[in-house]
This record gives C-alpha cells, structure tokens and sequence, in this order.
C-alpha cells in the first residue's frame, strides 16, 4: 500500500513532468496577467489621454444612444467644407466625417452596459465611459496576443511562439496605450488577425492548396476593418497589395482579390461621407495639413482653409522631417524592445521555412507604407501618446522575428549550459520588459486627473450650466463633448468669426458659453498667446477683454489653479449642480 512518501513523490513528479505542471504554468500565467491589469488600471489609469480618444468616445456615446455617427463637437472648417459643397450646416455639421467610424461602433457596445452612469457629476474623479473603454482596450491586447501566439506557431514553433507573446505582454507601450482610449488597441487586435490569415494563404500558396483564395479574401476583409478603424492604415494596406501581386501565383491575380473585397467593406464609408460632406474623405482630408502652414488645429478653427502658398514643397520638406524625427526615435516607438529592433538585422538571415523567410518581407513593406504614411501625416503626440503611432502594430510580430534570430546566434555559439542558455534568455526579458520595471519598481504617485489640461469633474458641470441646445467654444471641445455631453465648436481663428457663429446661429442653435483653458493659456509662452495661434484671442486668453463690448458678459473661473474661465451669455452658477 503506497505511503505518504509515494504520494508526495507522485505529486512532484507530476509537477515537473506530466500534465499538473502545465496547469501550475498556465495558473502562474494567469496570475501575470491578472496583477498586470490590475495594476495598470488601478495605479496608472487617470482617465482618456487624447483628444481623439475622447471625440471617438462621445460619439460612441450617441452611437450607443441610436443616433448614428453624430456628434457633439464640431470644428469651423466643417463649416466652410459643407458650404462649398452646398450641404445644409445646421444638420449636416452635426453627422461626423472626420474620423473612421468602427472605433465608435466597438465603444457603442462597451459603454451601452453604463447608460444609467452617462451622465458624470463633479463628484466623480474618474469617469465610468473612461474606466469601461480602458477595460476594453485591455482585453483586446490580451486577445490579439493569441492571434500571434498562432501565427508564431506556424512560423516558427510552439516554445518560440510562447517566448515572443510573453515578451509582448511585458511591453509597457501596450499597457499605456490600453488606457489611452485610442483605438490602437484594436488596430492590434485586427492587425494580428489579418496577419495570421495572411500566414495561412502563404503556406496554402506553398501547399498547393486550394484554399488560397479563401484565405486571401479574409485578407481584404482583415484590412478593411482596418481601414475602418484608422484610414491610415490604407498605407500599410498599399504594401500587402505589392507583396500579393509579386508573390502569389500567378501574378496579380491575388492583389485582385484582397483589392476588390477590401473595396466592398471600406467604399461604403466613403460613400457615406460624401453624401454627408460633399468629400469621400470627409474633414478627415485636411489632416494632411498638419505642419503645413499651422497645426491641424489651427487648420480646423478656420472656415476656409489657408492652402494659397502650399505646394509640393511643403509636403517634401515635411516629409523629410517627420522621417527623420521618427527614425531617429525609432528604438522608443518601438517599445524599447530589444528583440523587436533585431528583426531589422535577421533580415540578412537565411530561414528554414519557406513560409517564415517570405513573411518577413512582408512585415518590411507593409511598415515601409505606414512609415511613409506616418510621415505624411505626422505623429501628434498628447500625454506621450499619438493617434498615428503604428509602430507599435510592428512590435510583436518584429519581436517573433528578432527573438527567433538572437536564439540562432546564441546557438552557433555551442554553449552547452542549459542555466547559460536560460541566463541569455532572462537578459533578453528584463531588456525588453525594462520601461515597465522602471514604471513598477518603484511605482511613483499619480495624481488622479490627467491635468494640465484636463479636469473632468469641473468640465462636468457645464452640462449641468447649459442646455441640449446651447453650444459652448472652447480649446478643449471633445472634453466638453464627453464629460459634459453638451455640444461645442473648436475655438475659431477669430472673435469675429465667433461673433457671427453666435449672431447667425449657423449651427442650428445659438453658442453661449465659451470655455478657455490652458491649451490656449497657461501651456503658451506669452508671446505664443500674443503672435501664435491664439493671437486674436490673447484679450480674452489674458482676460483683460471688456464684457461690455464680448458677445458673453458674465465670466467665472472654472479649473485648477484658476487657470480655466468660462464665460456665458447670463449667470450660470444659480443652476443647481447635483
């Protein structure tokens, strides 16, 4: 009869070789993650990061609400493009055209669960829409890591595949970009998933299979979600159509297929917009602008757009300077991951598999087309993260690449120590996980809001201050739209563009409140207030304007350390704020 002895060397053996140490393994796995998560969400999270990350959110909101793609913020330029394309203002202006219109379906679904906590009071430091869209995000970094768990398998093997997707879960970029609130997430998500159907008609075209096609119509489909959660994403999309017209066989006839279903899922969009807007590309066109003569920002507050003296010049010299800016941040875009970075230098290395050596090829064009696209556009950054970053989408599968060629090094080396081999490894981990060391060991105070500029809890009570049908101008109109969900313009270049917005009520209703914070103020050098962007605003941004002669005539401050003032056409604080 076996004794207590038998029993406890059974259970250890079974530890370290049979089926209870898999499960020990994936427990331990498990524990990772959950403390990871919980760790990120409950010490880092301080709310949306970005101002796109909020517009997405509130129109999400009304998506959610079955208003469509409306929205609560508006931009001058919008304006001017619906007049010239003879569209009625009032009604159009308020269907949005600027951004792609997936992000807002996905958070339609992810805030429909809190419609009873929509509204957020100023006693609320986080709001709920924020902690339920940074959840979100978090969970599709975790499944899009199992995309490229698959595609790793199939690349390279099982043990490699495990490695690459541990090293991606240690990266810091994805944890802080999941609390951001943009979309990058998902783009994560569906890049990895169109990755590894694309793996899948590669190793079809070797097989010989007939399933070649199947797989490269989900490519389309995989690219045209894609291109309906960030346009682009068409760039990167450009680089898969040269790599499937040179590689399949024969030749064109696979560009052919993944164009023509990647055009029936992303041309409708397009339609869409032109209905709305006049443009294909809606308002989202002028982005291109960006650095040309002004910011974006400074685009969108004119009703008629200032393009007189661009020409082919402009766009060279941008070009060639956000290239070089990108590339010389390169390693930080990256992640800091050590193992993403050497894939460049394992494009010199001969690979077994067919499949693995030609996959690589495609990853360098189509970061190639995102490069040259990011450059186009460039990468605006707010709170250390940026809408057009996409050079994190490269990261894990350059990291399956770059691990897979560090381990063939270390090989040829003939180093037979199984604990040497071990160490080389662990130095690989702590190199790449080192951005989330520093941001854990030790953990620094956070302060609860993202400020400067943004206080949720005093932009909150504006709904509480003004009506469904009033409109509010200010700097910061996608955090009015989502914390106050009240409608509001984007500042215009000038008062007197202003004045007619509220003499006319162009908008279809009139703008009574304008709400000035340091985006225009505090965050300037004086004579950026004076000659800048803001010029024409500098009296009221000083506060030194005369109400007498303002469209506004009562003013009170609303923000940290005095430095927001909102200004209203009547006394606003008797209202009753819950």
């Amino acid at each position: 009869m076996p004794g207590p002895a038998d029993f406890v060397q059974r259970t250890v053996h079974a530890l370290e070789a049979g089926g209870a140490a898999r499960w020990v393994r994936r427990g331990l796995g498990l524990v990772v993650i959950v403390g990871l998560a919980l760790f990120y969400f409950m010490h880092e999270f301080r709310g949306l990061a970005t101002s796109q990350a909020m517009d997405q959110a509130q129109i999400g909101r009304n998506f959610a609400n079955l208003q469509g793609w409306r929205t609560n913020f508006v931009r001058p330029l919008g304006v001017g493009q619906l007049q010239r394309n003879g569209k009625d203002v009032a009604k159009n202006i308020w269907y949005d055209t600027y951004h792609a219109p997936l992000p807002a379906v996905v958070n339609a679904v992810v805030l429909r669960p809190f419609k009873s906590k929509w509204v957020m009071t100023p006693r609320e430091i986080v709001y709920t829409g924020d902690k339920a869209i940074a959840i979100s995000a978090m969970g599709f970094f975790l499944v899009s890591l199992f995309f490229l768990y698959l595609t790793a398998s199939r690349l390279f093997d099982q043990r490699l595949a495990l490695l690459s997707t541990a090293l991606v879960l240690l990266g810091d970029i994805f944890w802080e970009y999941s609390l951001s609130g943009l979309p990058q997430m998902l783009l994560l998500l569906l890049f990895n998933a169109t990755l590894y159907v694309m793996v899948r008609a590669v190793q079809a075209q070797y097989g010989g299979g007939g399933a070649v096609g199947v797989w490269l119509g989900l490519t389309g489909l995989g690219f045209g979600l894609l291109a309906l959660t960030h346009a682009l994403t068409i760039w990167m999309f450009v680089g898969t159509l040269i790599f499937a017209a040179l590689f399949f066989k024969p030749r064109g006839w696979a560009a052919v297929i993944v164009l023509a279903v990647f055009t029936v899922v992303y041309s409708p969009w397009l339609v869409r917009n032109y209905v709305v807007s006049g443009n294909p590309a809606g308002l989202a066109i002028y982005s291109v602008f960006d650095g040309i003569n002004g910011s974006e920002t400074a685009h969108m507050r004119r009703v008629e757009p200032n393009l007189e003296e661009v020409g082919p010049g402009h766009f060279r010299r941008k070009i060639s300077t956000n290239l070089q800016a990108q590339l010389g941040r390169i390693f930080g875009f990256m992640g800091w991951s050590v193992a993403a970075m050497t894939f460049f230098v394992g494009l010199l290395h001969v690979f077994k598999r067919p499949e693995t050596a030609v996959l690589r090829w495609l990853v360098l064009v189509m970061w190639a087309g995102a490069l040259f696209g990011m450059a186009l556009y460039g990468i605006r950054e707010e709170q250390g993260v940026g809408a057009n970053q996409f050079h994190l989408l490269f990261i894990p599968i350059m990291t399956c690449y770059g691990l897979a060629y560090l381990l063939v090094q270390w090989n040829r080396l003939g180093i037979e120590l199984r604990i040497a081999r071990i160490g080389f490894i662990t130095l690989i981990f702590l190199l790449c996980a080192a951005p989330m060391l520093f941001r854990v060991i030790p953990p620094t105070k956070q302060s609860g809001v993202r400020w400067p500029p943004y206080v949720p809890p005093y932009i909150s009570v504006l709904h509480h201050w003004m009506q469904p049908n009033e409109l509010i101008a200010s700097d910061m109109p996608w955090a009015i739209a989502w914390y106050a969900d009240r409608p509001s313009v984007l500042l215009p270049e000038t008062v007197k563009a202003f004045t007619e917005f509220h003499d006319y009520g162009i908008f279809g209703a009139p703008v009574n409140g304008l709400y000035l914070t340091p985006i225009s103020g505090s965050q300037n050098t004086l004579n950026d207030i004076l000659k800048g962007e803001y010029k024409d605003w500098a009296a009221v941004i000083l506060r030194s304007v005369d109400l007498n002669r303002f469209p506004l005539k009562w003013a009170t401050l609303l923000g940290l350390e005095n430095e927001a003032v909102f200004f209203a056409d009547r006394d606003r604080q008797q209202l009753v704020v819950p």
